[in-house]
């Protein structure tokens, strides 16, 4: 019985991981498709923002820290609208 629950408890984890790194990725991709679509639309200044803010966010998505990078990309991402 206790080994069913570790097993279960340990295989919650691995999926949560996984959907957090989704998550990042998911992130990433939307950052870059909107810039493949929208970087003609921008200003310099912005652009570079974006940019910076995508590869913030992009380091820290590869170096687990999905907060941070969640951060980085929704704050690129915001900028597209303004």
């Amino acid at each position: 019985m206790k080994f069913k629950l570790f097993l279960a408890a340990a295989l919650t984890g691995v999926f949560v991981g996984q959907a957090q790194a989704d998550d990042c990725a998911t992130l990433l991709d939307r950052v870059d498709d909107l810039l493949a679509t929208q970087s003609g639309d921008l200003n310099e200044e912005v652009l570079g923002q974006i940019v910076a803010l995508r590869n913030k966010g992009a380091q820290d998505c590869n170096a687990g820290d999905d907060a941070a990078a969640g951060e980085s990309l929704e704050q690129a991402i915001s900028l597209f609208t303004q």
